[in-house]
């Protein structure tokens, strides 16, 4: 194998040790988060919900976090059958467009919808069968009752810990109902209730965090509803959640081919300026350590053209060069014009001026070998006419 190849492969390696890293820190950073704030899948503060998601991972139930339209039918189109849990956290729903709740009610089927607390927004577009939500105080204990319906809350028995209710029609069910005779309100407000198309309301988010998952039989109820697929989709919309209000586009909102687009544009552009930087990078002029001949350098310089096919560049030099050789020859001066060495040139060798500029007028094109080689010779041989002119002694002298 030869250096050259060696050091290609080298250069390869490096680029993609570089561009499998860019692709890894990206895609962390475009991760939805996981930890903080109410409900949060690895929170183990009282609001977090570190305890439900442990006890759904033990026992072979999936949680997937997500943040975006973006990610949730990214998820979606993975495990079809999940249950998606909608908590609106930051409110984002709340303030969100009649056009963006329309797409997430087609997006994800009724049935799949478990709501940990639910907003007005979602009463209307998300929900049916639900009209209301109420607050019930503080409630520490209460039994479901034998008119409840529900197998889960049957299975549970009896919760505590809430202080929110659901006010449904008639066509849904509900569990642990609350009535306050102190305000005049007739209906009863259930802590837990089925809309009539199959989706499962907690009318207080508290249920399902770590604080109230111990309270009497709310455990079995979360497990009983969040277990009924191997996946559970852990949806919190963030601020951006509705790309037609005024904020700035969340990273997490774009398409996927989109996100992996900038990625991997990144690291291409990264590889080209890498590649561009070594091959055509600026020479460094700095002070040798050590004295070197002249010749050597020279030779160095032109092995250096000849290896990266720089034959425009090796011959601007090589006229450069010949004007100040002129210069010497015809004694006027290192701060003579070239127009002034041309045209002194020119008169010594009586030959048309423009035959004497063409010489030294920088290319336009790339050159070939046989062209470089052959216009350097005749600069060469232009030299030596001057030379020879200028020591044939005149009649004055003889």
């Amino acid at each position: 194998m030869t250096q050259q190849r060696r050091r290609t492969g080298l250069v390869l390696l490096v680029s993609l040790i570089i561009a499998v890293w860019l692709a890894v820190m990206v895609w962390i950073a475009l991760q939805p988060q996981r930890a903080d704030g109410s409900l949060g899948i690895d929170d183990q503060t009282d609001d977090g919900a570190a305890a439900l998601t442990s006890v759904l991972t033990d026992y072979g139930i999936a949680v997937r976090p997500a943040q975006s339209m973006t990610q949730l039918r990214s998820e979606l189109q993975r495990h079809p059958d999940a249950t998606v849990l909608f908590h609106d956290k930051y409110q984002a729903m709340s303030s969100a467009s009649y056009e963006r709740l329309a797409e997430l009610a087609q997006l994800v089927p009724a049935e799949q919808r478990v709501f940990a607390g639910v907003t007005d927004s979602q009463q209307l577009d998300l929900v049916s069968g639900v009209y209301e939500t109420r607050n019930v105080g503080f409630v520490e204990h209460l039994e479901a009752g034998p008119s409840c319906q529900l197998g889960a809350a049957q299975e549970a028995d009896a919760i505590g810990g809430f202080r929110q209710g659901v006010v449904i029609d008639d066509d849904a069910l509900g569990c642990f109902a609350v009535v306050d005779d102190s305000t005049g309100q007739s209906e009863p407000a259930y802590a837990f209730a089925e809309s009539t198309e199959g989706s499962i309301i907690f009318a207080d988010w508290r249920m399902l965090s770590n604080a109230g998952l111990y309270d009497n039989g709310t455990a079995t109820l979360a497990l009983w509803t969040l277990g009924r697929a191997d996946t559970v989709i852990w949806f919190q919309p963030d601020f951006q959640f509705d790309p037609d209000t005024d904020g700035k586009l969340s990273p997490v909102q774009l398409p996927d081919w989109a996100r992996m687009g900038i990625v991997w544009a990144v690291i291409v552009t990264g590889i080209w300026l890498f590649y561009r930087g070594r091959r055509t990078g600026p020479v460094i002029v700095e002070p040798l350590p050590a004295e070197v001949p002249a010749a050597e350098t020279t030779v160095g310089r032109g092995r250096m053209y000849a290896k990266t096919k720089q034959r425009r560049h090796a011959l601007g030099t090589i006229q450069q060069a010949s004007l100040a050789c002129l210069a010497r020859l015809l004694r006027l001066g290192v701060q003579a014009s070239p127009d002034a060495i041309l045209h002194e040139t020119a008169s010594q060798l009586a030959m048309p001026r423009t035959d004497v500029q063409r010489l030294y007028t920088p290319p336009t094109d790339q050159l070939s070998t046989h062209e470089f080689v052959a216009w350097a010779n005749q600069l060469q041989d232009l030299e030596h006419q001057v030379r020879d002119r200028l020591s044939t002694p005149t009649k004055e002298s003889s």
